[in-house]
């Protein structure tokens, strides 16, 4: 682990610890009274500029890895019950979320028209025309932004037909790029390390520039390079849902993370 992740690091273990009944007020406001030089460091990161992607260097993807931590735990409050739980944190309000992210100069994405890049689909309602386009019709979650880097998709409930999403895949094939879900798998490449290997993984890291998106832009290779079983559809899917959501393919033990693509906004 990396100095500069070890704030994220203690609130994370803080919260996994916690059994009070006021997450935001116990846990949360003193750490961001404490930690005001991550939202000055966010401010830099935000207004630093590429051709078109900015630079980064690897401690700063472990620090960024090491805020989608917190972020995801916060997420859990929203998400739908389920049976199947991984994670046990005390649930947040949404404006107290919503109040967090504020504090460290995250943006709330407001599209509302469906789009793996700003959308997690974690509940499908089927539409009878197979060829109906998604449509979020429930966001459990919102999603965040600093400017054009993406820092959380919004997770939603989407009405959509079957060409394009189909219910029992999108909603229960392992979701990649994930540390912490209930209700379904989901794996990043911390996963299986030790206590502090685990802290240096590297976010992925999306930006919507210049009318494109471009996405996991630190990843070795494009679409096509690896795990022949995968289709070139197979794998731009997985690039840009982070799972499976029609390709009837196995969905665990897959290494996409070296996948990278560039698509018109």
């Amino acid at each position: 682990m990396h100095t500069d992740q070890q704030p994220y690091r203690d609130l994370y273990e803080a919260m996994l610890d916690y059994d009070g009944g006021d997450l935001a007020a116990d846990l949360l406001t003193p750490w961001l009274a404490a930690n005001d030089g991550e939202r000055r460091w966010l401010d830099a990161l935000r207004a630093r500029r590429g051709a078109p992607v900015p630079v980064v260097a690897p401690e700063e993807l472990w620090r960024l890895y090491a805020l989608s931590r917190i972020v995801q735990l916060l997420q859990l409050s929203f998400a739908p019950d389920t049976p199947r739980r991984n994670w046990n944190v005390p649930p947040l309000g949404p404006d107290e979320f919503a109040g967090f992210m504020a504090a460290l100069g995250l943006e709330p994405i407001e599209r509302r028209g469906f789009h793996p890049f700003f959308h997690e689909v974690v509940a499908v309602h089927p539409l009878p025309d197979e060829g109906a386009a998604p449509n979020v019709v429930y966001e459990y979650w919102p999603g965040y932004t600093l400017g054009a880097l993406l820092i959380s998709r919004a997770g939603c409930r989407v009405a959509s037909g079957a060409r394009h999403l189909v219910k029992e895949i999108a909603e229960s094939s392992t979701l990649y790029w994930a540390y912490a879900r209930n209700g379904r798998p989901a794996t990043d490449p911390s996963k299986g390390w030790g206590g502090n290997s685990q802290w240096r993984t590297a976010f992925r890291r999306d930006y919507a520039l210049d009318g494109a998106l471009h996405y996991n832009v630190d990843g070795r290779e494009h679409p096509g390079g690896a795990d022949p079983e995968l289709t070139d559809a197979d794998r731009a899917e997985l690039v840009r849902h982070r799972c499976f959501v029609t390709s009837t393919r196995r969905s665990d033990d897959r290494w996409p993370y070296g996948f990278r693509l560039t698509e018109n906004a």
